[in-house]
């Protein structure tokens, strides 16, 4: 990471990079195992992709394919979650705290009046341009990271968590020709010995092997039940929560 670190800056490496790296983690651990040596070269082969800007493309596909994900998941959750946690007819938060975020808002943004219940009920659309706003102006609030470091880190795991789902048909790629890739090099690597032998002439390469593919069944199965829509919003609603929390002060 001390490589990355020189070229991009903390937020790209944890919400951008780390996803295509835990995508292409199967893949990696394989090759570790059947070609140790390639640990070696791993960061000349780091710089050279970085020198040539392929994980600034790398960086920018995956925030495009995260954005592309949270435009479809905000439709469905019927807005972002600041949006919604905002609204009085929202329950996550209770009704006093709700008001009081309203106030502390509109105190500090001229010409930003926050609708009543009834007005909310009778134009949602126009209550939620209001409620965008008033999170645009907390975003910029909360520029500092050092002054909000609890908003900067939720923001992070929701953009890891975001960008890691908008790529996991890629990771469920990698994990299944990385199983097969392990069966196959362990198949043909005792062809014509007995089980028993084989093991007993090459426990290293069978440990590492097996490790390896079950390594990428366990990341398989990582992609294909813990990663999904709930994950995402959870983390989501975490990072509303610490937004709008800095109202409180």
């Amino acid at each position: 990471m001390g490589v990355l670190e020189k070229y991009f800056d903390h937020y790209v490496i944890n919400a951008r990079l780390k996803p295509a790296f835990f995508v292409v983690m199967p893949f990696a651990i394989t090759t570790l195992a059947w070609c140790p040596q390639a640990q070696q070269v791993g960061g000349v082969i780091l710089t050279f992709l970085i020198t040539f800007g392929v994980m600034a493309f790398l960086s920018n596909l995956v925030s495009n394919k995260g954005n592309q994900l949270q435009a479809r998941l905000f439709q469905e959750w019927g807005g972002a979650p600041t949006t919604l946690l905002l609204r009085h007819r929202d329950t996550t938060l209770d009704i006093y705290t709700t008001q009081r975020y309203h106030r502390w808002i509109a105190a500090r943004v001229p010409g930003l009046t926050f609708p009543s219940a009834d007005v909310e009920t009778d134009d949602p659309h126009c209550a939620d341009s209001v409620y965008q706003s008033a999170t645009n102006y907390l975003r910029e609030y909360t520029r500092d990271k050092a002054k909000y470091p609890m908003v900067y880190h939720d923001n992070v795991a929701y953009g890891f968590a975001r960008n890691l789902l908008a790529t996991r048909s890629y990771g469920v790629c990698v994990a299944l020709i990385s199983i097969v890739l392990n069966g196959v090099f362990l198949y043909f690597s005792y062809a014509g010995q007995s089980v028993r032998e084989f093991v007993s002439d090459n426990t290293g390469m069978v440990l590492f092997g097996v490790g390896a593919a079950g390594a990428s069944v366990i990341l398989l199965l990582v992609f294909l039940f813990s990663l999904n829509e709930t994950y995402v919003r959870e983390r989501a609603v975490r990072y509303a929560k610490s937004l709008l929390a800095t109202c409180e002060g």
